[in-house]
Order: structure tokens, then sequence, then C-alpha cells
């Protein structure tokens, strides 16, 4: 299949990043212009980071978008760079379970000591929270999640969950994998976005 020439410069790159996702190349060189539309903007941030997680995922939580940026950002250096982007993106959209387990704590450990604390649990699942039953006090709700992910998660009874313990959970019970909140797309919105994004550049999604 011919490339588009509007990335082909990236075709070099592309090959290099693809050999470590679950993408083709094709896919790579895809990706690559959503990071960078113009190609003069070769490091992303984190507002145009937020347009495509909030316009495309529909993700809103402030605070959870700029934790992703975080994680995203794997040098810590304040910016995404393409090889960064394309790497992040293939655990979040066809990551295999342990790589969605090792995604999904690095978001929900907001201060990276390796724990979600029970202040960080809160934050989570508060923004989770629809459809409060009358009468019902947001915090008193919240804390009551809290303490139950906390009985489920918590084996050790230390307050607060370590990667192990999360890991352990999910691997009995994959559905644990988002327990504090939603970090990843549903499986709609992912599969519509492949299907709509690839299809853009004339290739054809390699479903997983």
């Amino acid at each position: 299949m011919a490339k588009n020439t509007t990335y082909k410069g990236y075709s070099k790159l592309a090959e290099k990043i693809a050999k470590n996702t679950h993408f083709t190349c094709e896919e790579v060189d895809a990706m690559l212009t959503l990071h960078d539309p113009t190609g003069g903007s070769p490091r992303m941030d984190g507002n145009r980071f937020r347009d495509i997680m909030h316009g495309i995922f529909g993700m809103t939580d402030e605070v959870v978008m700029e934790a992703m940026y975080r994680v995203f950002d794997m040098d810590q250096d304040g910016t995404i760079g393409p090889e960064e982007f394309v790497l992040s993106m293939s655990v979040f959209l066809r990551g295999t379970l342990d790589e969605k387990i090792d995604y999904c704590f690095s978001v929900y450990d907001h201060n990276t000591d390796a724990n979600v604390s029970r202040e960080e649990m809160f934050h989570h699942l508060k923004s989770s929270v629809v459809n409060l039953p009358p009468g019902e006090e947001m915090d008193e709700v919240v804390k009551d999640l809290v303490d139950l992910v906390c009985r489920k998660l918590d084996t050790d009874h230390d307050g607060k969950v370590s990667f192990s313990d999360y890991a352990t959970a999910v691997h009995a019970e994959p559905l644990l994998l988002q327990v504090f909140g939603p970090v990843l797309p549903d499986v709609q919105e992912r599969e519509q976005f492949l299907d709509t994004f690839l299809e853009k550049y004339g290739i054809r999604s390699q479903q997983i």
C-alpha cells in the first residue's frame, strides 16, 4: 500500500517505533500525524493532549487528564514527543492486560509513590459517581466506596493499595482494571476511533 504523502517523512521513525507497539507501520504513521498534524510541533503540550482526549474520547476530568499526560510523558520533560505518544497510544488502544495494569495504576498514583492512597481513591471515585440518590451526601457516598474498594484490594490492610495489591486483584478479576474510574476508552469509543481515524489514511484497522 502506498504511503500517504502527508506523513511520508515519518516512515523510518514509524518502522522503528512499530516494533515496540501493537500498531503496523502504516498505523504508526497515522498516529504520528495525530501527534503533529502540521509537522511544525514535534512536542505535544498539555492543551493539545487535552483536546485529543476530550474531543475524541470524551474525557472531561481535568485532574485525570493531567495524570494521563504525566504517564504519556515518559521522560518527564513536560511535553510528549512523537515516540512517547505512539507507544502510549498503543497501550491506551490495544494494550495487553499487563500493559493496561501498569498504565492504569500509574494514572491513579498521582504522586508516583507506588501506592494509591485513600485520598487518590477518593478523587477518582468522586469523579465517577453519577445519579446520586436523593438525600445522599456525595462525600459520604464516596467514602463508602473507598471503604468498599479497600476491603477488596487492600490485602495487607495498610490503608492504601500497592501495585502488587492492584495487579493481583485485576489478574483475578479483570473487570477491576478501572476500579478507581475510567482512564481508558470504552470498547465502542476505541473501535469507532480506530475505524474512522485510520480510514482517513486509507488504512484498515488491525483489530486484536
